[in-house]
């Protein structure tokens, strides 16, 4: 397959001519402020000088300019919330449809109970929209992620211990396809592309409008919890976490539709850098209840806690970072029960690192516990998504600020990712990573259960795919 190539002066004076008709604006760096603010990133290490932008309000525009792109060629990237970390949503030198600026809408069906959300939107203008009634759905565990996103790859999420994945919640998507062709995909028309963009949308074309369902969600108790880092604490609250979310013969937790949480290494700047060991807890319910729950954590006298009743769309915000900082976020895939010995040394490499990095202090490492029995009633066959099964996410969080440390912080993300990949193996389980590094449990189809159900997909592509653009997205991992 021929390289894309990057968009040229020609390429622009062709386009504007082809766009004149539309309110879009596309711009170059040239155009100083609007081309900035296209190009930014959540993560400054994700951030590439694209050679244009395409500002888009409509439809219309994005399916004049993806024919195009598709016909001469050119590498092509798609912003939506900007959040991916591994500059999938950037092109060095390329074209750039930054869906952000103006196609970040919502609009809420109070009776029906659904939402529609423009392509360019993030997870807390969600929360934001529907918190007023009562209302809320599965979003992402940080609240900046981008919609689009997160939804095309399947979608964890807080409330996912009630309501499934994100794509779970999808009622249709507007996608403009690779040759220019404006489609809306549901159960009831074109269900074999509503398939496939239910964990592998990336792939298909540009979601400019995704519709969800709703669910009245009340407060939550939910927080952190803050612990000196010895061995014996780390190792009971690990225990309390097995015991919390370890399924009986019938496949349910203690956590089963009511709670999710998260344990991990932080040094908060409260702390004074110093490293802690904490527990955070989303209980669906009262503060009464969720302390019950909980009490195996709770009576290890935490030295800080942030633990209170709130809002859903407060509590979504729990693991938000700072925007801007230089983040590279490295997946992997654990099971329960969590040996706290395992624990105990990945702490080791964290303290080894940032006390060797100082300026690589704000980053994390998180293990996820999201309880997986509504993730499951869904089949792997259902969707694209094909890594339903009751296993969980870590996420390994280099956070620094200098650019000279790219490359030691990727380094060190990568070495505790085969930390978490030799402790699969060592209960038994055959793995694998996938292109963007992700390490987890081999699938059926031979490779990471992350990348969706291959068969299916790569038939669908021969169905939609109408030129090379967006097959040549799936090998660059386009967001």
């Amino acid at each position: 397959m021929a390289a894309k190539r990057s968009i040229n002066e020609a390429d622009v004076a062709e386009l504007r001519g082809l766009l004149k008709d539309t309110d879009a604006q596309l711009v170059t760096s040239e155009e100083t402020e609007a081309y900035t603010k296209s190009v930014r990133r959540w993560s400054k290490a994700a951030e590439k000088p694209a050679g244009a932008c395409l500002i888009p309000k409509s439809a219309e525009a994005i399916s004049i300019t993806l024919k195009y792109a598709s016909e001469q060629g050119l590498d092509i990237a798609v912003k939506g919330g900007g959040h991916s970390t591994a500059g999938a949503s950037s092109t060095d030198g390329g074209l750039l449809i930054d869906l952000n600026t103006h196609m970040r809408t919502t609009e809420v069906d109070v009776e029906g109970k659904t939402i529609k959300v423009g392509g360019g939107a993030v997870w807390g203008d969600v929360d934001e929209a529907l918190a007023p009634y009562g209302l809320a759905t599965v979003g992402g565990t940080v609240s900046d992620t981008g919609v689009g996103g997160l939804t095309f790859g399947g979608g964890y999420g807080w409330l996912t211990v009630k309501h499934g994945l994100v794509v779970d919640n999808l009622i249709s998507c507007t996608v403009v396809l690779a040759d220019g062709s404006i489609v809306k995909a549901s159960n009831d028309e074109y269900q074999d592309l509503f398939w496939a963009l239910r964990g592998a949308g990336q792939n298909f074309g540009v979601g400019i409008e995704f519709e969800f369902r709703t669910h009245e969600t009340g407060d939550l108790w939910a927080g952190f919890m803050m612990f000196a880092p010895t061995s014996d604490i780390i190792k009971k609250a690990v225990e309390a976490c097995n015991d919390i979310f370890t399924p009986d013969a019938d496949g349910n937790s203690k956590a089963t539709g009511k709670a999710a949480s998260a344990f991990g290494f932080v040094r908060p700047p409260p702390a004074g850098g110093q490293v802690l060991f904490f527990v955070a807890a989303l209980y669906h319910g009262s503060e009464e209840d969720g302390k019950e729950l909980f009490k195996g954590v709770v009576a290890l006298e935490p030295l800080m806690s942030t633990m209170a009743t709130m809002p859903y769309a407060k509590a979504n915000k729990l693991m938000d970072l700072p925007i801007g900082a230089r983040v590279s976020i490295k997946g992997a895939g654990f099971e329960l029960p969590v040996r706290g010995d395992f624990v105990v040394s990945v702490l080791e490499a964290y303290a080894k690192f940032t006390d060797e990095t100082p300026d690589a202090m704000g980053s994390q490492i998180m293990w996820e516990l999201v309880d997986p029995a509504k993730l499951v009633a869904v089949t792997n066959s259902d969707t694209a998504f094909a890594n339903r099964g009751r296993h969980f996410n870590v996420a390994v969080a280099p956070l620094w600020w200098d650019e000279k440390n790219d490359p030691k912080c990727r380094q060190w993300s990568r070495d505790v990712a085969l930390l978490f990949k030799k402790e699969l193996q060592r209960s038994g389980a055959e793995t694998s990573e996938n292109k963007d590094g992700w390490i987890g449990k081999r699938g059926s189809h031979g490779a990471t259960m992350v990348y969706g159900n291959y068969d299916r997909k790569y038939l669908l592509q021969s169905a939609f795919l109408y030129s090379s653009l967006l097959r040549d997205m799936l090998t660059s991992d386009r967001i």
